[in-house]
């Protein structure tokens, strides 16, 4: 029985693939030499973010004198981040110790915002002499001052004067430099972003990014909230982060990567994946790429082959129109040169298991031959543990007619996520 529908119009072009949701929050060892470059080579990274959170372990950071070690990090991660033209989010807030850890002072407690000064200057000394400075690199004010574990009893009002001056800081040292924030837990629609958003305005500090928090969530609904927000307050930004997506167990499973990769394409988003790994646990916050890989060997797993898919679409984006209540989504590429078309399919954990029709309207003549078309369906399964490739469900051929073919998918597992390939 057909549980659900997916419609793509190849009739409809949209722009060159960006593979903007390919981001990961830290998932690299501190020398980012782990998982081996293939693995983020392989999948084209975009963003990667870091400030050195948990080390040294524990309470490290600025605050307590353990700054150079996580400063280091954010240089090794540079490096690794321009292998595949990745941009680098640098944390500041983890580079001055506010990693969840018990630190003693945070900026502008008590109204000292001396020693926040000294860890601006030299944060803005450092990334001088090391070359951390230019288009690719992102500076990230804080990480979700708004949830407790990051700012500890502190108010907003307080969170507020401390970004104003980051930016402000930041902004003077290095002229053109990107600004990031608020990297808040909440989503736009939460009164807490609309109070940033009205302070930053008021104080002209506003971001050239704006970023928030997607665990659980849904990105292309926030982006329209963020959307109407900043049109409401006649503001404007250079594009939206949404720097940690995903929460940990069913949310990073292949289905449910497939379907965030999706809705951030869907709502014009960068992402970058969230990574709950910490101190003595595998695996930890310095591997795996956020569960993609094993920890042990640095092998790719079940999700790994979603964003390997996902690097591997070219030409330009066709039209999808997502399943009952946007459950099932996906993004699908057509190339003319290359005379292929790759879809990547994803669902919420939540999806209804069973048959999915997957129809294509308007299939181009350059992925015909004698009016048949070649169909690749793939399973990205579901999995803690090494997957060598995905798993071939079908390849054979199919009758295009009136334009149209109509592909049945076997959807048992909604973590699973699907891949499908149109060829000659």
């Amino acid at each position: 029985m057909i549980v659900d529908r997916i419609v793509i119009d190849m009739a409809t072009h949209g722009g060159a693939p960006t593979y903007r949701a390919s981001g990961f929050l830290y998932g690299l060892s501190p020398d980012a030499s782990q998982p081996p470059p293939p693995m983020t080579d392989e999948i084209k990274v975009r963003q990667l973010r870091a400030g050195g959170s948990q080390l040294p372990a524990p309470d490290g950071g600025w605050v307590t004198g353990g700054y150079a070690a996580r400063w280091d990090l954010v240089k090794a991660y540079r490096a690794r981040a321009g292998r595949t033209g990745a941009h680098l989010e640098v944390l500041l807030s983890d580079l001055w110790g506010a990693d969840g850890a018990d630190i003693p002072r945070y900026p502008g407690d008590d109204g000292d915002w001396s020693g926040y000064t000294a860890f601006l200057d030299q944060l803005v000394g450092d990334a001088k002499a090391d070359g951390i400075t230019g288009e690719d690199i992102r500076w990230d004010v804080w990480n979700e001052a708004d949830y407790d574990a990051f700012w500890r009893g502190r108010g907003q009002d307080q969170y507020l004067e401390m970004f104003r001056r980051g930016t402000l800081a930041i902004r003077a040292a290095l002229p053109g430099a990107v600004i990031v924030g608020p990297s808040s837990a909440c989503s736009p629609g939460d009164p807490w972003f609309a109070a940033y958003l009205d302070y930053v305005k008021a104080n002209d500090v506003v971001p050239d990014v704006l970023s928030w928090h997607t665990l659980p969530g849904d990105p292309a609904a926030e982006a329209a909230e963020a959307r109407a927000l900043l049109a409401a307050r006649d503001m404007s930004v250079s594009g939206f982060s949404v720097n940690e997506y995903g929460a940990a167990g069913d949310d990073q499973q292949p289905g449910p990567s497939a379907w965030y990769v999706a809705r951030l394409e869907r709502g014009g988003c960068d992402g970058s994946r969230a990574n709950w790994g910490m101190v003595g646990r595998t695996p930890s916050l310095h591997d795996t790429l956020g569960e993609l890989t094993t920890a042990e060997t640095g092998l790719p797993m079940g999700q790994w082959w979603v964003y390997k898919r996902y690097a591997e679409q070219s030409g330009v984006r066709a039209g999808l129109t997502p399943g009952a209540a946007e459950a099932r989504d996906g993004v699908v590429f057509q190339d003319p040169a290359a005379r292929r078309s790759i879809a990547v399919l994803g669902a919420t954990p939540a999806a209804e298991a069973g048959q999915v029709a997957v129809r294509y309207d308007d299939v181009p003549p350059y992925l015909l031959s004698g009016g048949s078309t070649n169909i690749r369906v793939e399973r990205l399964p579901a999995t803690g543990s090494h997957v060598g490739a995905p798993v071939t469900v079908s390849d054979s051929r199919a009758e295009v007619g009136g334009g149209s073919v109509t592909v049945t998918i076997d959807w048992a597992d909604p973590l699973d996520a699907y891949a499908v390939t149109l060829t000659p």
